[in-house]
């Protein structure tokens, strides 16, 4: 389907499902994922369209949508399954909206709320993908993981299923460019609910699922409530394009006739399609077993070698064997008695694959023993689409490659928050975490974790580790609120603020080491949903002036500094910024293109960040503050949030003890033990990542501090006040 950013190279659709979910940079479609048409125009001059009228309009293509019927001869089971794909992955479409260089806007934190909503509100249970695949097991129908091998290559999904799902998938990768579009998409994807086809296949098991959808529920009304504030939203920026809002709702309606369409019964497969699908079914399995027996001239290896097999080869010379009479499969020893009992391939084929055999058989020609050629059409051959699963990929490939020397700080800032789908960005983000990784490596060590208490991994451990340490961080020390300040007590206002933009990189964009969690590969899971839930409040919680980095920008307007948006290039060249206070962002933003590979670290420095923010130290920043004149909210709202008690620390605390807990009931302690020290080498690079930036500060203010305090002490007062 034109303008669907499908290449024009002929691509499996599973393949592309599978990849853009594991490998997402690598499977981009071109600029524009929906094509112009002419039904986008409303009947209404654009200068006096709004908001109101396009939100009707697109919900009057959904009554279109739920015309197109299915015959009630097609197998409910068949529609159910074929909508999986896409209800599995709900709420893909707006991951590219979700990101932190976008929630600090009106329209991102409205997409932020949606997204949150699709992903169960910090239930994993809720989640609406875990509600789908639990109606379907109720049903009988179980699925794998979407994100699984086994899913993609499920005999019981169609191309056009998959399809269906890549449009959204595509559509949540897209940049801001097609806003215009991802917003009518979402906006369809909310008021249409799943095609009528799936209400109607499931006929009374009416799930959750489709209880969440239900035209006047709690959560569709909500949910239409938001997708209508974005589009208001979208408006109030003056200059909207509606033909294009709405050629995103018309992609998702062509799209889904192309899926209604396939649902349709085709004609069956002849015998020897069905035949040759039997046996690229049976090759995986089979190779290895026959280096021994010939047909043809050649082994049957030979024949069904994984990486070139000529299956319709092997059936021709399968048909003039000795195995197989033409015409008369009771007569044939491949079915008399090699697949029976006492035979070589007894149990190898079931009833039903037995009788592809015998139909196959048959339909040969006994005066001419040479099957049928398969017809060549748009489909990929068998032999195509198994060749085709042997290039899927589970994991990212080994680095390679000549070593470049890694760029500066700011260039690194700026590359991973605003090119994270180009794949030499993705391999650098690899290396660059994978090197501050190795420089706490000993963090890991057993012994470093049996003196502090914490080896062997135990849950209760973990959480006495850390109340111990948040009592530090609370008690110890001098209280702030005695106004009896350390050192800073020394610096001046000027001084003050400068140090407040030197944290400014890393506040802007607060939140960026989970942006990772909101992909599809990660956002199902139990330990995810909890990481969502500190990452949503980071961003404000959808509302705009909560968000942590619009909350940093106003108190420093406030004092004067006007900073470029986080995601331009100005930002990182901003010149009152030291190169060094880009270490810890850079650090988060590397860990957020790699969260499923370096979930353990990541979780240990989620730990360290949400502890950071408890204790004196930021009661301290906000005494200095207030001495200042200069709002200390920013360091108050994360003594708040962060508390140990039902804050980010106690959620924190909780996915590491739920990851390590569930990792246990599926591997053996070995494994759970070196989880356990990576979570701790994640812990510490928190830590390694800030040294730099202290230690320019250190430098930079540590002589002068040191001259103030020797005046305020040496010095008797009658001098200090003449000086």
């Amino acid at each position: 389907m034109p303008g669907l950013g499908i290449s024009d190279q002929k691509r499996s659709a599973r393949h592309d499902y599978y990849t853009l979910l594991h490998r997402p940079e690598k499977t981009l479609g071109p600029a524009s994922l929906v094509s112009s048409s002419p039904d986008a125009l409303l009947a209404e001059p654009e200068s006096e369209t709004g908001a109101e009228a396009v939100w009707e309009h697109i919900a009057s293509l959904g009554i279109d949508d739920r015309n197109c019927a299915v015959p009630e001869t097609v197998d409910g089971s068949r529609v159910l399954l074929g909508y999986a794909p896409t209800a599995l992955l709900d709420g893909c479409w707006l991951t590219s909206s979700v990101q932190v260089s976008r929630t600090h806007s009106l329209i991102g934190e409205i997409c932020l709320d949606a997204f949150f909503l699709e992903c169960g509100m910090g239930s994993a249970d809720r989640h609406h993908g875990t509600l789908y695949r639990t109606w379907l097991a109720a049903l009988g129908l179980c699925v794998g993981l979407p994100t699984s091998r086994a899913f993609v290559l499920d005999s019981r999904f169609a191309d056009e299923d998959f399809e269906l799902a890549l449009l959204g998938l595509r559509m949540g990768r897209a940049n801001g460019v097609l806003l215009p579009e991802h917003l009518g998409f979402h906006a369809a994807m909310t008021c249409w609910g799943p095609p009528q086809a799936v209400r109607s296949a499931a006929g009374s098991s009416q799930g959750p699922f489709l209880a969440v959808h239900e035209p006047g529920s709690t959560e569709q009304s909500r949910a239409e409530w938001l997708a209508k504030r974005s589009l208001r939203a979208y408006e109030e920026q003056g200059g909207p394009n509606w033909s294009r809002v709405v050629n995103g709702a018309l992609a998702l309606r062509d799209q889904r006739r192309v899926w209604l369409a396939s649902l349709r019964p085709k004609e069956s497969p002849t015998a020897q399609q069905a035949m040759l699908q039997l046996i690229a079914n049976k090759l995986r399995h089979g190779f290895g077993f026959h280096r021994r027996v010939m047909l043809g001239g050649r082994s049957l290896d030979a024949w069904l070698e994984p990486d070139k097999p000529d299956l319709s080869g092997f059936l021709t010379a399968l048909a003039h064997s000795c195995w197989v009479v033409p015409g008369q499969p009771e007569r044939s020893p491949i079915l008399n008695r090699s697949t029976q009992f006492g035979g070589p391939m007894f149990g190898v084929f079931d009833d039903h694959e037995l009788s592809v055999m015998r139909d196959w058989i048959g339909s040969l020609s006994q005066g001419d023993s040479s099957p049928i050629e398969v017809q060549k059409g748009s489909s990929p051959s068998p032999e195509d689409k198994y060749a085709q699963t042997l290039r899927f990929d589970d994991d990212r490939s080994p680095l390679s490659g000549p070593v470049i020397p890694i760029p500066s700080l700011p260039v690194l800032y700026h590359r991973f928050l605003c090119e994270g789908q180009q794949a030499d960005t993705v391999d650098l983000a690899q290396r660059y975490v994978s090197e501050r990784l190795r420089e706490v490596a000993s963090a890991g060590h057993v012994e470093v974790l049996r003196r502090q208490g914490l080896w062997p991994w135990s849950s209760a451990l973990l959480s006495k580790w850390v109340n111990a340490r948040l009592h530090e961080q609370v008690f110890d020390g001098v209280d702030p609120l005695d106004g009896r300040l350390g050192m800073e007590r020394f610096l001046n206002r000027s001084e003050v603020i400068w140090l407040l933009q030197q944290l400014a990189p890393a506040a802007l964009i607060d939140g960026a080491w989970l942006q990772g969690e909101t992909s599809p590969v990660c956002y199902q899971s139990a330990v995810s949903t909890l990481l969502l839930r500190i990452y949503r409040d980071e961003l404000g919680a959808g509302i705009p002036h909560q968000h942590h980095g619009n909350i940093m920008r106003r108190i420093l307007a406030e004092q004067g500094v006007e900073l470029p948006d986080c995601d331009s290039e100005r930002f990182v060249r901003y010149p009152g910024f030291l190169p060094e206070s880009f270490s810890t962002p850079v650090l988060w933003l590397a860990f957020a293109l790699h969260s499923r590979m370096y979930l353990p670290e990541l979780l240990g420095l989620n730990l360290a960040i949400e502890m950071a923010g408890v204790g004196r130290m930021y009661d301290r920043a906000a005494v200095l503050l207030r001495h200042h004149q200069i709002d200390p909210y920013f360091f108050v709202l994360h003594n708040t949030i962060d508390n140990g008690a039902s804050g980010h620390t106690a959620w924190s605390v909780q996915a590491i003890q739920l990851y390590l807990d569930e990792l246990g009931l599926h591997a053996d302690s070995s494994v759970v033990a070196d989880s356990w020290r990576r979570v701790w080498q994640g812990y510490a690079t928190y830590g390694r990542s800030s040294a730099p930036l202290l230690r320019a500060i250190a430098l930079r203010f540590g002589p002068a501090l040191g001259w103030r305090w020797l005046r305020h002490h040496i010095l008797p007062n009658t001098a200090r006040e003449a000086s």
